[in-house]
């Protein structure tokens, strides 16, 4: 009988199909009354692998006259900040340039001496995903490795909130 009513419509089986599915699909879709924001820790949505120089953890013999990036893939660096202990920025002079590559060199001021360094890094991988992270290193005669020095933050679980704005809209 529903054939039978469709065909008199003029809707052929194709069509009746291809509107079932689409009003089925928007049924199961949540709807944005009930959307909720997710806050989870700040990490890294790219599998994008890097090699530096200096190493994570390396101790070097005196300062460091550069940097070295490379990544496993063309990416466009973001972010380069070094810091001292204390989050004590450094100024390396970095500014964002939007050329792609896969290797990135940085020249560094002679550094003063201090128990560890930090290099925080964030690129953009070629499908616009984000991959960031960081590598410790320390230089002189009585370093230590960075990760033995470096406080350990404490670990935030994500939080998800209701946004009540949008309910009952």
């Amino acid at each position: 009988m529903v054939k039978l009513a469709l065909h008199s419509c003029g809707l052929g089986l194709r069509t009746v199909t291809l509107l079932g599915t689409i009003l089925l699909s928007s049924a199961l879709t949540p709807q944005n009354g009930y959307a909720q924001h997710v806050m989870g820790p700040l990490g890294s949505q790219s599998d994008v692998v890097l090699e530096s120089s200096p190493v994570n953890d390396e101790i070097l013999p005196a300062s460091p006259a550069d940097l070295m990036l490379r990544f496993s893939t063309y990416v466009k660096l973001m972010k380069l900040t070094l810091k001292a202990p204390g989050n004590a920025p450094i100024d390396i002079g970095f500014r964002f340039a939007p050329e792609a590559s896969r290797v990135f060199f940085w020249n560094l001021p002679e550094l003063p001496a201090a128990d560890y360094y930090v290099v925080e890094w964030a690129v953009l991988d070629p499908t616009n995903l984000v991959a960031r992270g960081s590598f410790g290193f320390s230089f002189g005669p009585n370093a230590r490795p960075a990760s033995e020095l470096i406080p350990v933050e404490e670990v935030l679980n994500p939080v998800i909130v209701p946004d009540f704005r949008l309910i009952d809209q």
